[in-house]
């Protein structure tokens, strides 16, 4: 397999390696964003469990088709219920993440070999937009060492 290089570009909050987000620390989570906004601070649970603490099947017995669907169904709807407010863009690589919290309606990717077209005039975040962005921030006591801006970054896979 080959390296992949991504073009992308997004308006949100530029942080440096090793920045502690609150979800890094997140046991549950293992440190997944969407975990931590779903399981810890809307607090939603499984009506079923199909896995043990390690992550195993439950008896060693691989789940039912129906049974997986009584457990991912209602975390699918639950996640719609409650959209995550930001978007996390990897800005350096897979193995030396780095991270933008951006706007999610800012956010453009070009994949290796795929050129995207854009228009100029997409380029633009509402005061809205913005002030979610930093309510969130400041809700989750993530320490935003500027504003946010407009980036345009390379991630490398």
């Amino acid at each position: 397999m080959g390296t992949s290089t991504n073009g992308q570009i997004c308006f949100g909050i530029l942080f440096e390696e090793d920045f502690e987000f609150p979800w890094t620390s997140d046991e549950d989570g293992e440190g997944d964003i969407h975990d931590w906004w779903i399981y810890q601070i809307h607090g939603f649970k499984h009506d079923i469990e199909l896995f043990d603490e390690a992550g195993n099947h439950i008896d060693g017995k691989e789940p039912s088709k129906e049974d997986l669907e009584k457990y991912y169904g209602p975390k699918r709807a639950f996640e719609v219920a409650h959209p995550l407010p930001i978007e996390l863009v990897n800005y350096c690589s897979g193995d030396s993440a780095m991270y933008i919290l951006a706007v999610p309606s800012s956010t453009m990717t070009a994949r290796r070999g795929y050129p995207e077209e854009f228009q100029p005039e997409r380029l633009t975040v509402t005061q809205q937009e913005i002030v979610v962005l930093l309510d969130f921030c400041r809700q989750h006591y993530i320490e935003m060492p500027s504003e946010p801006k407009w980036y345009l970054s390379s991630l490398w896979m």
